[in-house]
């Protein structure tokens, strides 16, 4: 699936739903987080994700050999 397909499935849908991710036989993790990463495909992770693999990380974020362990951020920023 492409951006464009996904746009237009997502356009379908009420607006203001919440997007999980099945793995294990469930909608186990909810998407907070959007990239586009360094391999040219479009991420989503929820908090606390920890990305390892370089291609994997957002174009602006560490290499591993800088910083091992890229993680998204464990909660939303508390105003």
């Amino acid at each position: 699936m492409n951006v464009a397909e996904l746009i237009a499935e997502l356009q379908k849908m009420p607006q203001d739903a919440e997007i999980s991710h099945v793995w294990d036989g469930c909608a186990r993790t909810n998407i907070n987080f959007v990239w586009l990463a360094k391999s040219g495909e479009v991420v989503t992770a929820d908090y606390g994700q920890v990305v390892y693999d370089d291609r994997d990380r957002p174009a602006n974020a560490p290499v591993s050999k800088d910083e091992r362990y890229w993680q998204t951020p464990d909660k939303p920023n508390v105003f």
